[in-house]
């Protein structure tokens, strides 16, 4: 393996990386306002054929860098369903439960709320009731 091929370019940086190539630039210190150069061996090179120079960036330094993560391992789930976990029927027929528990609740509520209003219109007179309870002694 030669020197030239641990140097990456600004997209293949990024796509080895898995972040964006503004990040690498970042990392490089291109931005404005200019950020610490966190690449220190990352330099400008023209290769053969190009007509412009091109960011060359060693391995070494994206791994420095901590950019070079391991990648993470795909989620294993158990042929069996783990013990901690409720049957979906169960859960379902425990919901349906409580379900009928709380339109019982509310229909006892209700009837509760019923009886308040009735008694608490008793309570309150009006104008009218007013003037009748005034007036029982003139009959």
């Amino acid at each position: 393996m030669s020197l030239e091929d641990d140097l990456l370019n600004l997209k293949e940086a990024a796509e080895i990386t898995g972040v964006s190539e503004m990040t690498i630039r970042k990392y490089l210190g291109l931005t404005k306002p200019p950020r610490p150069n966190r690449l220190p061996n990352a330099r400008k090179i023209r290769r053969e054929g190009d007509t412009q120079d091109t960011w060359a960036i060693p391995l070494s330094d994206l791994h420095n860098a901590g950019l070079m993560k391991p990648k993470k391992q795909p989620r294993t789930f158990a042929a069996e369903p783990a013990e901690d976990l409720p049957n979906p029927a169960t859960n379902y027929l425990a919901l349906q439960v409580e379900n009928q528990n709380l339109k019982k609740q509310i229909e006892l509520l209700e009837a509760n709320l019923a009886d308040l209003r009735l008694m608490l219109g008793r309570s309150i007179e009006t104008a009218e009731t007013q003037k009748e309870r005034r007036r029982f002694w003139k009959k």
